[in-house]
């Protein structure tokens, strides 16, 4: 029976981002400064995993997936390096790599190095960012060798309001042949596709077992209404806050207890399913 309360669950924020005013583009430090005023007047010149921990977890969350985001013309230079350190002693943070498309070596050569000397734990790529279609052939080297790892990896899908970003390249079926050609690399789709392919990333859902949609960023209330057959595939939806996109973590887990699931649906949105992705890695 669905409640509207706390039950005891714990929470895993699988989509957060560490950094400083000289790590975000200008644009992207004015969105924070709107939807985050704590991050911006306490964060945004200095960030320390302890001071992080302990204001995630003041909002409640257990563990938090750190996200680097190499995108310098659009949104970000949080390198692989800074992310490593910043996670490295507190289990609290779980570190995610990113690639650099600027970058000569070959995709595989990089998410090694991530892997091997910096410890990553999955991937989050940015299609619209970094201007690159997921589909392409290039990147199935990459792809084979997260899966061999049972790391997962990330996708920003649909839209963003940053300049330099191209929504082209974000369609969640750009990821249909990489679900299919690869059936045991944990896919997550960041956004769900929003605003124009909801249906999309939950049709690819429905498809195929891999695929996974990241609920950061999408108007929590209306998650019944993009995705009618949520409970249908509750092992598939995951909790990300985006912060410091959006400030108020507490308020966010607040309207997951509020919706029209069963406390298990919810527990396994908060928490579980991140669980699983998270420790299938070899």
């Amino acid at each position: 029976m669905a409640t509207g309360r706390r039950v005891g669950m714990r929470v895993i924020d699988f989509h957060i981002h560490i950094g400083t005013r000289e790590q975000f583009l200008p644009w992207v430090m004015e969105f924070f400064k709107k939807n985050s005023p704590y991050y911006a007047e306490n964060f945004a010149e200095s960030i320390t995993p302890e001071r992080a921990i302990a204001f995630l977890k003041f909002h409640g969350i257990d563990r938090s997936v750190v996200l680097a985001e190499y995108a310098p013309k659009a949104s970000a230079m949080v390198t692989n390096e800074f992310v490593s350190q910043f996670c490295n002693g507190h289990e609290e943070l779980i570190p995610f790599g990113c690639l650099d498309f600027s970058d000569k070596r070959p995709y595989m050569e990089q998410a090694r190095y991530a892997v091997e000397k910096l410890r990553m734990k999955g991937f989050k790529l940015l299609p619209s960012y970094q201007h690159f279609y997921p589909n392409d052939q290039a990147l199935y080297p990459f792809y084979e060798y997260v899966q061999s790892l049972g790391m997962p990896i990330m996708f920003h899908t649909g839209t963003s309001i940053f300049h330099s970003t191209r929504i082209k390249y974000a369609d969640p079926l750009l990821l249909d042949e990489a679900a299919d050609d690869f059936p045991d690399l944990n896919i997550i789709m960041e956004h769900g596709g929003r605003t124009f392919w909801y249906d999309r990333a939950a049709w690819l859902v429905s498809k195929y077992r891999n695929m996974h949609i990241g609920i950061a960023g999408i108007a929590t209330r209306h998650l019944p209404k993009f995705f009618p057959r949520l409970e249908q595939y509750r092992d598939r939806f995951v909790f990300g806050s985006d912060w410091p996109g959006f400030g108020d973590i507490r308020g966010l887990i607040e309207r997951v207890y509020a919706l029209p699931y069963s406390d298990e649906t919810k527990e396994m949105i908060l928490y579980k399913n991140a669980e699983r992705l998270l420790g299938q890695a070899k």
